[in-house]
């Protein structure tokens, strides 16, 4: 089937395609989570209910209904509710607080709140005067309040309409509210599921939280292609192989340290006898990808997106994947590196990746509220990423950085994604990340903030030697500092923002107080 038809073919919304299930295999176990299990009948059917209960509370097409719940079988069938009603869902990271949790507020302007009590006292603090009290409702009254069987008659919907509002992460000012349609989240299930390969008789395995569109992607390319789901409200390593193995699970996504995390694991001799066939990671850790895939019996593939754009690049399933590429140009979409000024740069030159869909409605509608950002955004009719990367002769995209991330020294643009994997090919570094802090002759100095493996004994100058050896002499860091952990966001990405907020602390390590110079020649003493 062409791409053209397999984007026609698509269920309309997203509670279509949970209806279209239900009606096809209604006993089909599609979710698996605490013990339960729920077929695509029986989700249709909670969803259903608390659909009448949210219209019972006067939510209608259009309204904005905000959650902040954690990743679960209700959460799943209050995301459908929403979508049957016409209604836009916004769901909240739960650490959101204060100022960051009323900005939300004020610029979502939601009709009803779905707050879990854990988050309930910080969301009525932030809400004041934005949200009635009586419009914050407690997850478990509503579906105790939802009692209503029989089918919903849902809204008119058009695949264009609104279906939820992401809000980004905010790292370079206020976080923005990412409009998204039924048919741009549906297409992001069905690209994972191309990308993936996934079948009818994969098993996913979903820890990942519901803010953010790699959890909503992973379920709908579940659904799409009629197979299960194992869900975990949050990642736990202590338990992901005891999950794997209990669940069957040969699908899962690593966002930012997951591989890290497993890699850093003592080896066992049964590391690969495992369920699990394949894990799309973001982004592949290079370093180690082939010791990894052989070491637990499985294939790496990755994927390049974000949650305004989609899946725009991708390594293919068996093919040989230039090392450190994100893969070639998704075949729904044009790809391209531009300059600042809105020109094509040449192959192998660096710039920015600007993207543009061959089928409607696959990006974002806009940022809520922004039309000047929301213009700017797609300047020139290109949707433009904020990510830095260079394309080669044969095609393949080599991410670079986020634009915002990138390190200015002495001249030089460095990629701190590029320090960061040429420091973890260390035998002795779980993970690390890799910031600017302030010069004193202007631009930037390179930080690295490094978790060694479990009994290392590694000294910052024997890191430093060894970065001086496999990396140019601009890009060696020259501030180093270990730490036991990196601080995460709850979907397992470095939280850059903080470290680079953090600068020189009282445990770096400066190589030019240790008396050390880094120069064209190497080390050399002060």
């Amino acid at each position: 089937m062409s791409s053209q038809n397999r984007i026609r073919s698509l269920p309309r919304t997203l509670h279509s395609l949970l209806e279209m299930r239900a009606s096809e295999r209604p006993d089909h176990p599609f979710l698996m989570a605490s013990g339960q299990t729920w077929t695509f009948a029986e989700l249709d059917r909670h969803a259903s209910r608390l659909a009448h209960g949210l219209k019972r509370r006067g939510v209608g097409k259009g309204d904005h209904v905000l959650v902040m719940m954690a990743g679960s079988p209700a959460y799943l069938a209050l995301w459908f509710a929403v979508s049957k009603l016409g209604a836009v869902e916004v769901p909240v990271n739960g650490a959101y607080r204060g100022a960051m949790l009323r900005h939300v507020l004020q610029t979502a302007q939601v009709r009803l709140a779905i707050v879990e009590d854990a988050h309930r006292a910080v969301f009525l603090e932030a809400s004041d005067g934005l949200v009635d009290p009586a419009a914050v409702l407690d997850p478990d009254a509503l579906f105790t309040e939802s009692d209503e069987d029989g089918p919903f008659a849902s809204a008119d919907v058009a695949a264009g309409d609104p279906a939820g509002i992401i809000f980004t992460s905010g790292t370079t000012g206020p976080s923005k509210g990412v409009v998204m349609s039924h048919r741009h989240q549906m297409s992001f299930g069905l690209f994972f599921s191309e990308i993936t390969g996934f079948r009818a008789d994969d098993v996913a395995y979903n820890y990942l939280p519901f803010f953010h569109i790699a959890a909503k992607f992973l379920t709908l390319g579940t659904m799409l292609a009629g197979g299960r789901m194992a869900l975990r409200p949050v990642f736990s390593l202590s338990r992901f192989w005891s999950d794997v193995h209990e669940y069957g699970v040969t699908v899962c996504v690593a966002v930012g340290g997951l591989c890290h995390l497993l890699n850093s694991a003592p080896e066992r001799p049964t590391d690969a006898e495992n369920p699990l066939r394949l894990i799309y990671a973001v982004p592949v850790p290079w370093e180690f990808k082939e010791r990894f895939e052989a070491r637990f019996g499985l294939e790496l593939v990755e994927g390049y997106g974000g949650t305004e754009s989609n899946l725009v690049a991708y390594s293919r399933l068996g093919e040989d994947t230039p090392r450190g590429s994100c893969g070639r140009p998704s075949d729904h979409f044009e790809v391209v590196i531009l300059d600042e000024d809105g020109h094509e740069v040449p192959r192998g030159e660096a710039g920015e990746i600007c993207v543009r869909p061959r089928h409607p409605r696959t990006v974002m509608t806009g940022y809520l509220g922004l039309p000047e950002k929301t213009l700017e955004a797609f300047d020139g009719c290109w949707l433009h990423t904020g990510d830095r990367a260079y394309m080669n002769e044969d095609g393949y995209v080599f991410f670079l950085d986020r634009m915002k991330d990138a390190i200015r020294r002495r001249g030089e643009n460095i990629s701190s994604f590029e320090v960061e994997r040429m420091l973890n090919a260390h035998p002795d570094v779980a993970e690390s990340a890799v910031v600017p802090v302030p010069s004193e002759v202007g631009e930037d100095e390179v930080k690295a903030i490094v978790v060694l493996r479990e009994g290392s004994r590694l000294t910052p100058e024997a890191l430093l030697r060894f970065a001086v050896e496999t990396m140019p002499y601009f890009m060696v860091p020259r501030f180093v500092e270990f730490r036991a952990e990196l601080p995460r966001t709850p979907t397992m990405k470095v939280r850059k923002v903080e470290l680079r907020s953090e600068g020189r602390t009282d445990g770096t390590w400066d190589c030019e107080q240790a008396g050390l110079r880094i120069t064209r020649r190497g080390l050399e003493p002060l």
